[in-house]
């Protein structure tokens, strides 16, 4: 069981450490949006990818882990938790899972805040972007906003019939 653990905790370390660089990929991310730079975006979005990949196939092995852990513990699958496995373990062992349990949560609340702000400059983005394109829109009146031209109203003639 110690072998178990050991492995869980070095994948719990992998995958704060996988967050940390995505946190900080995030706030580079920030930047080329204020930037406006679509290239940058675009490769940012490859790299994002590549850190979503790894997260996945570590979330894989830790799902395996916790599994066999809550089989040798005791603990049913649906309510096993790190917390409620270090309450089963001796003092120093426990104290390092919530130490690490907790990092972690950090970690994914950071992350969690730097996306929200990415997403509303994405949205304000968009929002500009439909502001120019309404713009344009009214200048022309040619458009309605499906794509398809407006009928325009057939002018009146403006000589008179009593001529």
């Amino acid at each position: 069981m110690d072998l178990l653990i050991s492995e869980l905790l070095g994948i719990v370390r992998e995958e704060i450490n996988t967050y940390r660089d995505l946190i900080e990929h995030a706030r580079r991310k920030t930047a080329l949006l204020v930037q406006g730079s679509v290239e940058a975006i675009l490769e940012s979005r490859q790299a994002e990818e590549t850190f979503n990949f790894r997260l996945r196939s570590l979330e894989g092995e830790m799902a395996r882990l916790c599994r066999d852990l809550s089989a040798k513990v005791g603990i049913p699958r649906e309510e096993f938790t790190l917390t409620k496995l270090a309450d089963s373990l001796e003092q120093s062992i426990a104290l390092e899972i919530r130490s690490q349990a907790t990092l972690f949560r950090n970690m994914v609340k950071q992350l969690k805040s730097v996306t929200q702000r990415n997403i509303r400059l994405i949205e304000k983005s968009v929002h500009y972007s439909q502001g120019v394109l309404d713009l344009f829109f009214n200048a022309t009146s040619s458009y309605q906003k499906t794509g398809l031209f407006k009928q325009v109203p057939p002018i009146p003639p403006s000589f008179s019939r009593r001529a």
